[in-house]
């Protein structure tokens, strides 16, 4: 139970790792911090910048709900197939044309951290 939550925010998994990497450095990681900190660095594909770019883009200028844009960076889809499954729960449905805009906006980050 951690002792005092000073505040709430959603973080990419990079993110995440980030926190957690500078926290182990600090002091001993609880057993769940640890093991946070392992899913993190065996899942974590962007860098903390990049992926905090990809949410803010996808929420700012696509106006992608907070949850898919988390989910997206955190996915980091390979195929318009995989962003379109990732973008179900929005509220808005979005056009062919719209989600192909939206992986032409993600394929250089597709391409620099997982060759693709």
């Amino acid at each position: 139970m951690p002792k005092n939550v000073l505040s709430k925010k959603p973080l990419t998994i990079t993110e995440a790792m980030e926190i957690l990497q500078k926290r182990s450095e600090e002091d001993e990681l609880s057993y769940w911090q640890r093991v946070a900190y392992e899913h993190a660095m065996q899942h974590a594909r962007v860098d903390p910048g990049d992926s905090r770019k990809i949410v803010e883009t996808l929420m700012n200028e696509f106006e992608i709900t907070e949850l898919s844009a988390f989910s997206i960076a955190n996915v980091l889809p390979t195929r318009p197939e995989e962003l379109k499954d990732l973008l179900q729960k929005e509220p808005k449905i979005l056009t062919d044309s719209e989600i192909k805009a939206i992986f032409d906006f993600l394929r250089p980050f597709v391409q620099k951290y997982l060759g693709e």
